[in-house]
């Protein structure tokens, strides 16, 4: 039951008359156990899953420091723990609707962007190299995740046919157990 105490710490048990939000917040971020912590570096790293290029600690400290500093006013009946997560949810939608104005921008100019965002291209790399790590054990799954890039790109050589039915369609029956998987597991969004 004290594992979850943090849980329901509301400004109230830490203000003081003659004291400031920000001091309230610094208290009682103070205050916060290991287990509490973990809760939300887990938060911030869901979070940060659905921002390509968005780092789960940089949108923690981001959140702690909005926290800190008085731009954001931790509200009276509001837990700490719910407090910062909300932070959290307010700066990715920030940052996805930027996103979204920046392409619209681009598409009511009757373009789209010449390159993709530095951010994006590193964040393709990081998943490609995941799902090289991932399926390294398994040069069918591979090759069969090689054939469907192939098919979107819409290029000629698909190297699918080269497995035959009965592997191919044991690949697909693994690479899907797998995902499933790495989405239960939390690998995977």
């Amino acid at each position: 039951m004290e594992q979850h105490a943090m849980l329901k710490l509301m400004p109230s048990d830490f203000a003081d008359p003659a004291e400031s939000s920000t001091e309230t917040v610094a208290r009682a971020l103070a205050a916060l156990t290991p287990s509490d912590l973990l809760r939300l570096n887990r938060v911030a790293q869901l979070r940060a899953r659905l921002i390509p290029g968005l780092e789960w600690d940089e949108l923690l400290n981001e959140a702690l420091l909005r926290a800190l500093d008085g731009s954001r006013r931790w509200p009276e009946g509001v837990p700490l723990l719910v407090f910062i997560a909300g932070i959290m949810r307010s700066l990715v939608d920030g940052r996805a609707q930027q996103r979204r104005r920046l392409v619209e921008r681009a598409l009511a100019v009757g373009q789209t962007p010449a390159a993709p965002a530095p951010d994006a291209r590193l964040h393709a790399r990081q998943c490609l190299a995941a799902i090289a790590k991932f399926f390294a054990g398994d040069p069918d799954v591979l090759t069969l995740i090689a054939a469907l890039a192939q098919q979107h790109l819409g290029c000629a050589d698909n190297p699918a046919p080269r497995l035959g039915k009965k592997r191919r369609e044991a690949a697909r029956k693994r690479l899907a157990r797998a995902i499933l998987r790495g989405q239960l597991d939390g690998f995977l969004p």
